[in-house]
């Protein structure tokens, strides 16, 4: 059953005269769609032509038979889709803690459930930073809250841009696992961009290929998720694709890190580099 319709879709951004997508025409299914493939092949774009967030230069982009042009107002917006983009910064008033209760109060949730919020302070780790503002909280601890932001809001849909780029390994599979149980549960649909192949073939059940000079490849994780058709979308060998997503994350980390102590994460990513699988 299809969730998103992309019809005869173009697209560029006004600072830059090359086409993003030209005459795209694509139905995204109802599930839990990856998105993966090289930088600069679209991923990002189509999330956020996905939401509403750009229009298209001509064509148009359906939600469940909704015309994303008119979902203008925020509000509306988000009864349909949530997003969680890597790197978003936003000061707040409040604390977290008391944010986490107006996003459930003020969210779609046909039902509430009582220990919702508890459930999810306890996944993802958030103890700690209830009684802080987010601006006073560390990259992690501000994308995990932000993880709990998109599913307190009770949108049918998640549109997620690299949901778990600053998180420990540990972290990003409870967090995954939980996003992705939890959208099953409630019929859900989620498509997310990541760089880690590995997230990508665990947690979807559909892929979604970029590649530089062709339109996206859909199909079920099983079909999609060989050596040959990455090496194709990738243009490296299959044995270069983890060292290349573990140097990309090692400097998507640096660039966004507010120390420069290495953390788990990067000291996990220097190994691999040095003993790639």
């Amino acid at each position: 059953m299809t969730g998103i319709r992309f019809e005869n879709v173009s697209f560029s951004y006004p600072e830059t005269e090359r086409n993003i997508f030209k005459d795209l025409s694509l139905s995204l299914p109802k599930g839990i769609v990856s998105l993966i493939g090289q930088n600069g092949t679209g991923k990002s774009t189509l999330l956020l032509l996905t939401g509403g967030s750009v229009i298209p230069s001509s064509g148009r982009v359906t939600i469940r038979g909704i015309d994303t042009a008119e979902l203008r107002d925020e509000r509306t917006r988000q009864k349909y889709v949530s997003f969680v983009f890597q790197n978003m910064e936003f000061e707040t008033e409040e604390s977290i803690g008391d944010l986490l209760w107006q996003v459930y109060e003020n969210g779609f949730h046909k039902q509430k459930k009582e220990d919702f919020i508890t459930e999810l302070v306890k996944i993802f780790e958030l103890e700690p930073v209830l009684a802080k503002k987010t601006q006073a909280v560390s990259k992690g601890e501000l994308q995990r809250t932000i993880l709990a932001f998109s599913l307190l809001y009770g949108s049918q849909i998640l549109l997620m841009d690299e949901p778990v780029f600053a998180l420990e390994d540990y972290q990003k599979e409870r967090a995954m696992d939980f996003v992705t149980g939890h959208a099953k549960e409630e019929n859900l649909s989620i498509y997310y961009s990541v760089h880690e192949l590995e997230l990508s073939r665990k947690y979807s059940d559909y892929i979604l290929l970029f590649f530089k000079d062709s339109a996206p490849l859909l199909g079920p994780t099983r079909e999609i998720f060989n050596r040959k058709t990455l090496e194709k979308a990738y243009e490296i060998p299959y044995v270069f694709l983890y060292k290349k997503e573990a140097l990309y994350r090692k400097n998507l980390f640096k660039l966004s890190s507010k120390s420069h102590e290495p953390s788990q994460q990067e000291r996990l990513d220097n190994e691999l580099l040095r003993n790639p699988p």
